[in-house]
């Protein structure tokens, strides 16, 4: 092993300074082409821009010069003829101009601009005077004064053209000696790359040599690998099987044998698709098998399917793996019986079924007993304002009653012409004071009525609607009214007058009723004297946020139990009737419908207190976080 090691060690280092001295050679081989390519280039770009230098120089002495325009010119000052040669020197002067224009572009050294510039000043010296001329031949000059005064020095021209010709020179032999020093230079990198190369192809050599005897060794492993694999197959804990790419059985292992309960030689050579067939409606031939299995392992699917062993029916689940060799392609499949597994799998899908059944159940009669205890609070409330409806509605038949009997007497009387006005005074005032009390009685009667009318249709139809606070307290209050009689406990409301929500006042009214209810029932006993207090205001930050802080003095919850008054059928007074669902319908009407936070803070035998942070106006798609009320206990 350490010698593989080693070798394997040696070989990368090799190969690694065979790579740089290959990048090295190259490089310089690289450099000379670079540097030979860029040589060839600045020659021809240089004889391109000589050639067309050299051009215009000679556009410019053939329509300056002799035939051009300063022959014209003398030619038009001596014999006085416009119409022969205005037009000629006039194109002579844009061809020079034109010429002088593209020049200036080719040029690009100091000296040869200078020239330039130079040759320009005379070409437009010549011009001045060639209109300088037009104008005197039409005052009809003579030709000597004209010719005196139309002189002009081109002798700064011709050496402008001479230093251009010399720089065209100058230039054409430094690039000669430039292109000779980076062709030296260039062959000097050829040769050194070259060189470089030498080693390469030596110790390629040797490295060629010592990788046909690592051939060799790594022949003689590769058979002791194919010999440990065999060994490897033969004791592996599934099912395993060779198949060929025709889909013939090529090779089996022990347990193969063990789970199909056939010999090796009755497995070999049998179609892989008859004895471990697709689990599909339609029978596949060994390539759609192929391609079934490893669409199913490429997904990530579990790749189960049925055989048939000793008759009894086995699930099976597969996996593939592909081994290419020369002569051709094998898969090898790995079974595992997981018929067991499966049926497990059923009986816990079943009874996982099973138990969500069960919790919808539960939930479900949660929801009914909820709904039962509000319908119990509102048959509470019925059945107090029922009892208290009684008396004035008693009032009103007895005082009638009389009235009743009064107007007959009275009404006898008068048939009989015995009504005298004693009798009559009597009567008067009796129908007076009678019907005193059954005014009274009514308005009474129309009080309650309303109220719970109020209350009862809000806490049944739970709609949104605009309120004021104080005045719905007062209502919710004039509701209650029965509960409290026969209790010696009061009920204080404190809440200013120009607090108006927009929110659901029957939910309002089902929390306050659940409170108070809550507080007579377990906060005191049936003759003890308490008081309960429910105190409102507006909040300053966050602003549109109102308190409402309900409190009373009675026998308090005890402290291990704080965390657990909201939970749904949590109660301590179960015995005498209690189902624990009344705070759990305030916690819920609170935070839920309320859109608001409830806290809770007792002291055992000095009262409960029960902070309650609610919205002024409610939007059903807000999901604001509502501020966290702070209580001390």
């Amino acid at each position: 092993m350490s010698s593989d090691v080693n070798y394997q060690r040696h070989a990368k280092i090799i190969l690694l300074l065979v790579s740089l001295i290959i990048i090295a050679a190259s490089a310089l081989i690289s450099k000379s082409l670079l540097d030979f390519k860029q040589v060839e280039q600045s020659w021809m770009t240089h004889i391109n821009r000589s050639n067309a230098i050299t051009t215009e120089l000679a556009s410019i002495r053939h329509h300056l010069g002799y035939g051009g325009f300063i022959h014209n010119f003398k030619n038009l000052v001596l014999r006085r003829d416009l119409e022969q040669y205005k037009e000629q020197i006039e194109q002579n002067i844009l061809a020079v101009q034109q010429d002088l224009s593209r020049l200036h572009k080719l040029l690009d050294d100091p000296d040869s601009i200078t020239a330039l510039l130079q040759l320009q000043h005379t070409v437009t010296e010549y011009q001045s005077k060639y209109y300088l001329a037009l104008r005197m031949l039409s005052e009809q000059a003579s030709s000597a004064d004209i010719d005196a005064q139309v002189i002009v020095d081109d002798q700064p021209a011709l050496q402008a053209l001479a230093l251009l010709d010399q720089n065209i020179a100058r230039q054409t032999t430094e690039l000669i000696e430039n292109a000779r020093q980076a062709s030296e230079l260039a062959r000097q990198f050829m040769l050194l790359g070259s060189l470089l190369l030498l080693p390469v192809l030596v110790i390629a050599a040797g490295f060629i040599v010592r990788l046909l005897q690592r051939i060799i060794t790594m022949t003689n492993q590769i058979l002791a690998t194919k010999l440990d694999l065999d060994n490897l197959l033969a004791t592996a804990p599934d099912p395993m099987l060779s198949v060929s790419s025709a889909g013939q059985i090529i090779r089996v292992n022990q347990m193969a044998t063990d789970f199909f309960c056939q010999s090796n030689e009755a497995l070999l050579g049998q179609p892989v698709t008859s004895l471990v067939p697709p689990d599909t409606l339609q029978p596949l031939d060994y390539k759609q098998y192929l391609q079934w299995l490893t669409a199913k392992q490429r997904k990530g699917e579990r790749i189960i399917t049925t055989t048939v062993v000793a008759g009894e029916p086995r699930r099976v689940e597969i996996k593939l793996a592909h081994t290419v060799t020369q002569q051709d392609t094998l898969t090898t499949l790995a079974l595992r019986d997981v018929t067991e597994q499966l049926a497990m799998r059923a009986a816990l899908i079943e009874a996982k079924e099973v138990a969500e059944q069960n919790l919808q159940r539960q939930l479900a009669m949660q929801d009914e007993l909820v709904r039962s205890e509000k319908m119990a609070a509102l048959g509470k409330l019925v059945a107090g304002v029922a009892h208290e409806i009684n008396t004035p509605v008693g009032i009103m038949l007895t005082a009638a009653s009389v009235l009743q009997d009064e107007s007959a007497t009275i009404s006898q009387s008068y048939r009989e012409e015995k009504l005298g006005a004693k009798q009559l005074a009597a009567y008067l005032k009796t129908t007076t004071e009678s019907s005193e009390l059954i005014c009274t009685s009514c308005h009474r009667a129309a009080e309650l009525i309303q109220s719970f009318k109020l209350v009862a249709v809000d806490q049944t139809g739970a709609v949104k609607r605009s309120f004021d606070m104080a005045s719905y307290l007062k209502e919710v209050a004039q509701s209650l009214k029965p509960s409290f009689k026969k209790r010696p406990v009061t009920l204080s409301i404190q809440c200013p007058a120009d607090i108006t929500l927009d929110s659901y006042p029957g939910t309002v009214a089902q929390v306050l009723t659940n409170l108070i209810l809550n507080s007579l029932k377990h906060g005191f006993k049936e003759n003890e004297t308490g008081k309960i207090t429910i105190s409102v205001t507006l909040m300053e930050q966050p602003t549109g946020w109102l308190e409402l802080v309900y409190e009373d003095n009675g026998a308090g919850i005890p402290a291990e139990l704080h965390n657990k008054v909201f939970e749904p059928f949590f109660t301590t007074n179960r015995q005498q009737g209690g189902s624990g669902l009344g705070l759990h319908i305030v916690y819920s009407c609170v935070t839920q419908v309320l859109q608001g936070s409830i806290a809770m803070s007792s002291v055992l035998n000095k009262g409960t207190c029960f902070i309650i942070r609610i919205p002024l106006h409610i939007d059903d798609d807000v999901s604001a976080e509502p501020p966290a009320p702070n209580v001390s206990e």
